[in-house]
């Protein structure tokens, strides 16, 4: 059989979690928390409940059937009980939990809030109140209910337990691991305390810790279908082997009809890039649960993994219109780009800043008029996403590349030092500095002393090393240095020897070597160039040219013949992209004045 994968779920609410990095998608996922039902067994016989005295015997009663797991019964003895004594916290307590067992949720939260309402230092009141919000969707006001049980009772190991599932529902696993490790810690022996928690970990790429606690649940447990699952994917993660096909294969009979566990295991799938087999986990999910938002999101997610745009399309929309979210808006957006429809996919960029302006959310719309050449509306949104998040690394590299399209070149460097300075591990912050900065005046020492400092950190590093040769030459180009200009053309030539596929080292000691008109030295470095970047027209430009040089009258006419093709092939593709840029801004202005 297969084990619940959270404290009393039934229905299960499901969710996922979407953030912008340098591969646009990575999925989270939990179960939902439900009802801590244990939590009303210590009431029964306390002399501080407050039943009146007639009602005793019915309460009883009631409560003996919910032990016994007649949930019907107890709801027939429970629901008069309520109706005749609306302000008894614990009759509206035990009413609402056995409106939720036998299924009917909606009803059950209203009772959970009266009984909060009637008793607000109730821990246990608190909790369940808090998981029957989750179980509706209600993500961010059940966190708060849980928040408040744990201010009344720190080390209350179920209000932990839930706020980390929580946390997790709303894509932030490391938050959630906090409270999920606390769980844990006070109830080591609790199943779920000990699945989450690794699941948790898991989802963070903490494969080891992950392993560490899988190895101590083994055992009478092993038999578990999700267990085998996470131990297989970890094993996969690890390098160690890959059963996952066949567990998946072999757990699939287990999971009929248990949409909650198909969900788990599927964004498990997912998360593992096994998008084939986690689409076809949705697909039941989401025929079984149609009404879940959560499981329309993620099969769009696994259909566009697949390559299935028009499918993700329809059923993203499908998922938009359960619930409206950024995250939903930021995937329609990215889906409607890559189907060529970039008014509508703005569109939705739009919203999703509207609905959640975070950094991400920000950087999805400006990239998105990056990509369409709109420099002026790009740059807008990288500068009031930076007014909100000055220290976010994507939107200063966002602003510096929209920058770079006005050729402002000032401000494009500046925006460059400030991701630099933010991540200075980040290689590509220096790749797009290296863009602008020699056509600076105010901010080029800056830039050189980044490049310094990087080689510093780094000197054996062939990027750090080519930066801060660049850099050199610049300023050696600057002030007239030949000695330097000597020096770094003997570190650049001792970078194309070590990596002779370094492409960028490749084509700047052409370029040195052409400018110094050694053109012997010009023509080998640029022929490898050549054969490293096929369509490179400058490349291609100089070789020409220095083959003239060389005298080798015939391969320099077949060079500068194909320089001529290659750039009247990027005249008529920039050709197109300015006119359907140009459309794209003119169609994108008249639909701002329809609204």
């Amino acid at each position: 059989m297969l084990a619940p994968l959270c404290k009393g779920s039934h229905d299960g609410t499901l969710f996922r979690l979407v953030n912008k990095d340098s591969a646009r998608r990575a999925v989270w996922t939990c179960t939902v928390a439900s009802a801590v039902l244990g939590s009303l067994l210590p009431l029964v016989g306390m002399p501080q409940l407050r039943i009146p005295a007639e009602s005793v015997t019915e309460f009883e009663q009631a409560v003996a059937h919910f032990q016994a797991g007649n949930y019907e019964a107890a709801l027939r003895q429970t629901e008069p009980l309520g109706r005749r004594h609306p302000d008894v916290a614990e009759i509206q307590h035990l009413l609402a939990i056995v409106l939720d067992l036998n299924r009917r949720p909606e009803e059950a939260n209203q009772h959970f809030r009266r009984a909060v309402e009637l008793e607000p230092q109730s821990v246990g009141f608190r909790t369940n109140f808090g998981a029957s919000l989750m179980r509706l969707g209600q993500a961010s006001e059940a966190e708060r209910q849980f928040r408040h049980a744990l201010e009344l009772e720190p080390n209350h190991p179920t209000a932990s337990f839930n706020l980390g599932t929580t946390l997790l529902q709303q894509g932030r696993p490391g938050e959630a691991l906090r409270w999920l490790e606390e769980a844990y810690s006070i109830q080591p022996n609790v199943y779920q305390n000990a699945y989450q928690l690794a699941y948790c970990r898991f989802l963070l790429g903490k494969y080891e810790a992950t392993d560490t606690l899988l190895t101590r649940l083994a055992g009478p447990a092993d038999s578990r279908a999700e267990l085998q699952l996470l131990q297989a994917l970890t094993d996969r993660a690890l390098g160690r082997s890959d059963r996952a096909d066949e567990v998946v294969q072999a757990i699939r009979p287990m999971l009929d009809g248990q949409p909650e566990l198909e969900f788990q295991l599927a964004l498990l799938l997912l998360n593992q890039d096994m998008a084939a087999h986690s689409e076809e986990l949705l697909r039941s999910v989401a025929r079984r649960l149609p009404a879940s938002y959560p499981a329309h999101f993620n099969l769009a997610v696994a259909q566009n993994r697949l390559g299935k745009l028009p499918e993700a399309i329809g059923t993203a929309k499908s998922a938009l219109a359960l619930e409206e979210t950024s995250e939903v808006h930021l995937l329609l957006g990215d889906l409607l780009e890559s189907q060529g429809q970039p008014l509508e996919a703005v569109t939705h960029f739009q919203k999703a800043v509207t609905l959640d302006p975070n950094a991400d959310n920000y950087f999805a719309l400006g990239y998105e008029f990056l990509t369409h050449w709109n420099w002026e509306a790009a740059a807008r949104v990288f500068s009031e996403g930076l007014k909100r998040m000055p220290d976010s690394w994507n939107l200063w590299i966002g602003a510096g590349a929209a920058e770079l399209g006005l050729t402002r070149y000032e401000e494009a460097t500046r925006a460059f030092l400030n991701a630099v300075r933010l991540r200075p591990e980040e290689m590509m912050g220096f790749h797009l500095l290296s863009q602008a900065f020699d056509r600076s005046d105010e901010a080029f020492d800056s830039a050189l002393l980044s490049f310094r400092q990087l080689l510093e950190r780094a000197p054996t590093d062939p990027l750090a090393r080519y930066f801060e040769a660049l850099a050199t030459l610049r300023q050696a180009s600057r002030s007239g240095d030949s000695d330097e200009v000597a020096t770094r053309v003997d570190t650049l030539a001792e970078l194309t020897r070590e990596n002779p596929q370094f492409l960028e080292a490749q084509l700047l000691l052409g370029e040195i070597q052409f400018e110094l008109q050694k053109w012997p030295a010009a023509v080998e470095v640029l022929q490898q160039a050549v054969r490293l970047a096929p369509d490179h027209l400058l490349a291609h430009y100089r070789l020409g040219l220095a083959l003239q040089r060389t005298g080798q009258a015939q391969q320099a006419r077949q060079m500068l013949q194909r320089y001529r093709d290659l750039k009247a092939e990027e005249d008529r593709t920039v050709g197109g992209r300015v006119a359907a840029t140009t459309r794209f801004i003119v169609e994108m202005k008249q639909d701002d004045r329809r609204r």
